[in-house]
């Protein structure tokens, strides 16, 4: 077009920008700039798009404040770039801009800031609060507003309320299908979960490989070890969906929880792609609870070699060893995690209270109200040695006598966040707590009295499942 003279105008550049996304948006970008279209509404429109989905959102936002008249589109395109890299704060500060200039948000505006409070970071407060106005707005049952909510509160650790929105969904999409089968599936709920699988067949609808996910993940949690199994028969024989690598993943950890780890190793064997880490991680958390020490040192090594710097690999290796005896072996990890320079992640967790969110870190003084939160945890260290609590110190890597490393484990990160919470709430106020790393064997005993001294129920997310913490039992029957 450009070689027999033919000028390119905004309505070419839509096209290209729409038509093919494998084009590099910043070629097109030049052109746009040297034809003087930057600023054209649906030219900017198209571009910003276009940056969106590569997710390229730095040069998304300059497109967007040359845009001369921005339309709701180019506000939900804006906002739903930075809900797709997690930016919980860039994206409300989207919509309260929006919302000032008297732009009236649409459903897809709706859809994408909730979306964007699925993140960790992200408030719980923050996301109800958008789930009000959509309802103000008389937008909370449009199909992506509603599949989204369920999505959120799913993550966020509501599983009620994301069932209830379910509940009243007059149409579902596959998105919200699959989030309240992986929802249930992720908060012990295996019954449920199941249940919703089979409400899809019966209606005869399509599944995906997330569906799948969600189901197997659910007869993991519950020990329904043949059921696992013929689920994903299904899905390859009947529904032609070829396994990936988290299905194989899934199955892993299926027959490991199960203790069937000869039958786990066999899946590993037989996958056509070489396991990745997080098929060997579970396999060394299931050694370290069915104690075969062998297997235990062969996925350790594996880990190591894909990721000699994660300081958890170190810590699960070096936990397995400590509670089967092996103190040599321990200290040749230890040894070895210090000859590498790794150093342990900082452990933190945070909490919501009263639409404020609180972090720490372990052994964190820097609240205002550190001595009440450390006089509720010395309350509560003679409470659970009354109930017949003894810390686990094997959890504590450094070489130090027993009565710092019980001092250590005391003041790790949930520990504080929980006593926060109980100085913080009305008696009996439930509490969820996110924490950045696997919550370690001793603090889950130590939730467990706790949720049952305190009468509170208390959620705990960390790194690999959300723990429903009730009456002294967990949702994860101890094992995660």
């Amino acid at each position: 077009m450009t070689r027999e003279g033919v000028r390119p105008n905004g309505f070419t550049y839509s096209i290209i920008l729409t038509a093919q996304p494998a084009v590099s948006p910043f070629q097109v970008h030049a052109h746009i700039i040297k034809t003087n279209y930057e600023k054209s509404f649906s030219v900017g429109t198209a571009l910003l798009n276009a940056y969106v989905k590569k997710g390229i959102l730095d040069e998304a936002a300059k497109v967007f404040e040359l845009i001369d008249e921005k339309d709701i589109v180019a506000w939900s395109a804006m906002l739903a770039g930075y809900a797709q890299i997690g930016d919980t704060e860039g994206a409300v500060k989207i919509y309260r801009q929006l919302t000032s200039e008297g732009v009236k948000p649409n459903e897809f505006t709706f859809s994408s800031v909730i979306n964007a409070c699925t993140a960790p970071s992200a408030a719980v407060e923050q996301g109800k609060q958008f789930h009000a106005c959509s309802i103000k707005a008389k937008l909370n049952n449009a199909l992506c507003v509603s599949s989204a909510l369920v999505t959120m509160y799913s993550k966020k650790g509501n599983i009620e309320s994301a069932s209830e929105v379910f509940k009243r969904q007059r149409k579902r999409d596959l998105v919200s299908w699959n989030s309240m089968i992986c929802g249930y599936a992720q908060h012990g709920h295996t019954k449920k979960a199941l249940e919703v699988f089979k409400e899809m067949r019966r209606q005869d609808l399509e599944f995906d490989g997330i569906t799948f996910i969600g189901v197997i993940t659910a007869c993991t949690h519950a020990g329904l070890v043949d059921e696992g199994q013929q689920y994903f028969d299904i899905m390859v024989n009947e529904h032609h969906i070829y396994p990936t690598m988290e299905h194989y993943s899934c199955m892993v950890d299926l027959y490991s929880r199960a203790g069937m780890l000869e039958k786990a190793m066999d899946i590993i064997n037989r996958m056509p792609f070489a396991a990745s880490a997080t098929v060997w991680r579970t396999v060394l958390a299931a050694c370290r609870v069915h104690r075969n020490i062998d297997l235990g040192k062969l996925a350790g090594e594996k880990l190591i070699s894909l990721q000699p710097h994660d300081s958890a690999i170190y810590v699960l290796l070096s936990n397995m060893y400590a509670a089967t005896g092996h103190w040599q072996e321990r200290a040749r990890v230890r040894k070895l995690m210090n000859d590498r320079k790794v150093k342990k992640e900082a452990g933190y967790s945070w909490i919501e209270v009263k639409n404020k969110t609180y972090s720490f870190l372990a052994g964190d003084i820097s609240h205002p109200q550190s001595n009440q939160i450390y006089s509720k945890l010395e309350e509560l260290s003679t409470r659970l040695k009354d109930a017949g609590y003894k810390p686990d110190t094997s959890y504590v890597l450094q070489d130090i006598d027993d009565e710092h490393k019980e001092a250590i484990l005391s003041q790790h990160s949930e520990r504080l966040a929980i006593a926060f919470g109980l100085v913080a709430t009305p008696a009996g106020a439930p509490l969820q707590i996110v924490k950045n790393l696997r919550v370690c064997g001793d603090c889950h005993t130590v939730i467990k009295l706790i949720s049952k001294l305190e009468r509170r129920d208390i959620v705990v997310r960390d790194t690999n499942r959300f723990h429903h913490f009730k009456e002294g039992l967990c949702s994860c029957g101890d094992y995660w």
